[in-house]
C-alpha cells in the first residue's frame, strides 16, 4: 500500500507539471536596442482663406550597451496666400557612453536654419552629462548639464557671432495610462561671452498609441530669447497636432 501511495503521489505530481508551467507568467521581451518614431502633421485651407502648414519630427535612438546614440530632426513650414510665413529645419546628433544606471556622459552636434529668427545657420556643439533621477516605468526623471560652441551666420545686416556656452536640461515624463503619457522638455542655453544672449526652450507634449505601430501627439513649443537678433520678436511658439508613426 505504502509503494502505491508514492506511485500515485509521483503521477500525480507529473501530470500537474503542465499546468504550473502553463500558469507560469511569460518572460518580458527584452528592451529592444534601437527605437525611433516619424510624426507628421498638415493643415490646409481654402475659400476665404489659403493657408497651408506642414510639420515633420524624427528621432532615432540606440540604447547605450555601454555606448548608445541619436539622431533627430524637424521641419516645419507655412504659407498664407501663397507667402511664406514660417520656415524652419533643425537636424542633429549625439552619441552617450552608459558609466553605470544613473549617469551618461555625451557629446553632440546640432545645425539649424530660421531665417524668420535671424539667421540662417546656428552650429551647436555639445558634451555634458546627463543624471537619471527616476525611471520606474510611471515617471520618468532626468538632469542634463553641460558646455557648449555655437557658431551663428546671421540675416544681413546682422554680423555673425560665435560664442562658449553651456546648457541645463530636465527632462520629464508621466505614463499615466497603458496608451498615453505625458512629456516635458525644458532646456536654458546661457551665453558665456553675453550674459543677456540667453536662450529657454520647452516642449510639452501629449501622446496616445492607437496601434503598436501609430500614435497621435499633441505638441506645443515655447522658445525665447532673450536678446533677438535685430528687429526679430523674441518668442516663437509652434502647435502641432500629428500623426506619430513608431519603428
Amino acid at each position: 500500500m505504502k509503494r502505491i501511495a508514492i506511485i500515485c503521489l509521483f503521477a500525480t505530481a507529473l501530470a500537474s507539471m503542465p499546468a504550473f508551467a502553463e500558469e507560469a507568467p511569460e518572460a518580458e521581451a527584452p528592451e529592444p536596442l534601437w527605437t525611433g518614431n516619424a510624426a507628421l502633421s498638415y493643415v490646409s485651407t481654402t475659400g476665404n482663406t489659403d493657408t497651408s502648414s506642414f510639420g515633420l519630427d524624427f528621432s532615432f535612438v540606440r540604447r547605450p550597451t555601454p555606448w548608445g546614440f541619436e539622431a533627430y530632426g524637424l521641419f516645419n513650414r507655412a504659407e498664407d496666400t501663397g507667402e511664406l510665413t514660417a520656415e524652419r529645419y533643425l537636424a542633429g546628433v549625439r552619441g552617450t557612453r552608459a558609466l553605470n544606471d544613473r549617469w551618461n556622459l555625451f557629446g553632440g552636434l546640432s545645425g539649424e536654419k530660421d531665417e524668420f529668427a535671424g539667421f540662417d545657420l546656428r552650429t551647436m556643439l555639445e558634451a555634458g552629462a546627463t543624471y537619471k533621477a527616476v525611471d520606474n516605468g510611471k515617471f520618468f526623471l532626468s538632469f542634463d548639464g553641460g558646455l557648449t560652441y555655437t557658431d551663428e551666420d546671421r540675416i544681413e545686416p546682422e554680423p555673425d557671432t560665435s560664442f562658449m556656452g553651456g546648457l541645463a536640461a530636465v527632462h520629464f515624463a508621466w505614463t499615466f495610462s497603458e496608451s498615453a503619457k505625458l512629456i516635458q522638455d525644458l532646456t536654458y542655453y546661457p551665453n558665456f561671452d553675453d550674459s543677456a544672449d540667453w536662450r529657454l526652450e520647452s516642449i510639452t507634449a501629449l501622446e496616445a498609441s492607437l496601434t503598436d505601430l501609430f500614435g497621435l501627439r499633441l505638441s506645443y513649443e515655447y522658445r525665447f530669447r532673450n536678446e533677438p537678433i535685430g528687429d526679430n520678436d523674441d518668442t516663437d511658439t509652434t502647435t502641432k497636432a500629428s500623426l506619430v508613426v513608431k519603428f
